[in-house]
C-alpha cells in the first residue's frame, strides 16, 4: 500500500488534507491520469465530476437536448433559458452539458428533470435549475453550507434586472478562469 497526502489549494482559503491509503496499481493508475501540474487533489476532483456526470446523464453538445429538461412553461422565460443554454454550450468546443433531477424539489412534486449542469473538459463549470419563474445559476464550490452540495447560488437569471444579459459575463468570466 502507498499513503498519498491529497491536496487542494484555493487561493486565501486554507484547506485541510486527508492521507489516503491505495495500492500501488492504483496509485500508478491515479499518476497516469494526472500531468505533471496536477496534484492528486486534482487528478481525483476530475474523477469525482466525471462521476456526477454519468450519473446525471449523457454528456451532450447538441442543443437540441435541451428540450429534454423541464423548460419554463411561459414563453419569454422559455425562450431566455433557451438562450442562456444555448449560449452556454457556444463557448467553446470542450463544452458540454447534462440534463438531471433537482435533488431539492419534493420527491412527489418532481415534473421532470430541472437541472441542467455544464462542464469544460468534463469538469463542471456552472448549473441552472430551472423553474416556472426562475433560472437560478450556480457555481462549483467548496463550502460546505450551501443549499445544494457542491454548488453555490450566483443568481436568479429572470430577475428584471439580469434577463437582459442574464449573467452570461458571469458565466463566460468563469469559463476563462477554468
Amino acid at each position: 500500500m502507498t499513503g498519498a497526502t491529497m491536496e487542494h489549494f484555493v487561493p486565501g482559503k486554507v484547506t485541510g488534507t486527508r492521507t489516503v491509503r491505495v495500492r500501488d496499481r492504483e496509485y500508478a493508475r491515479l499518476r497516469a491520469l494526472g500531468s505533471v501540474r496536477d496534484s492528486f487533489s486534482d487528478v481525483i476532483e476530475r474523477l469525482l465530476d466525471f462521476y456526477e456526470a454519468y450519473n446525471g446523464g449523457v454528456h451532450s453538445n447538441d442543443p437540441e437536448g435541451f428540450e429534454g429538461a423541464d423548460l419554463p412553461d411561459h414563453p419569454v422565460y422559455r425562450r431566455v433559458a433557451l438562450d442562456h443554454f444555448t449560449r452556454t454550450l457556444a463557448l467553446g468546443e470542450d463544452v458540454s452539458f447534462t440534463i438531471g433531477f433537482d435533488p431539492l424539489a419534493r420527491p412527489l412534486g418532481r415534473r421532470g428533470k430541472g437541472l441542467v449542469a455544464f462542464y469544460k473538459d468534463g469538469r463542471r463549470f456552472c448549473l441552472f435549475r430551472v423553474g416556472k419563474e426562475h433560472l437560478w445559476l450556480y457555481f462549483p464550490t467548496e463550502r460546505k453550507e450551501t443549499e445544494l452540495e457542491g454548488w453555490e447560488l450566483v443568481q436568479n437569471v429572470f430577475l428584471d434586472n439580469y434577463l437582459e444579459d442574464g449573467g452570461m459575463h458571469l458565466i463566460k468570466r468563469q469559463y476563462q478562469t477554468m
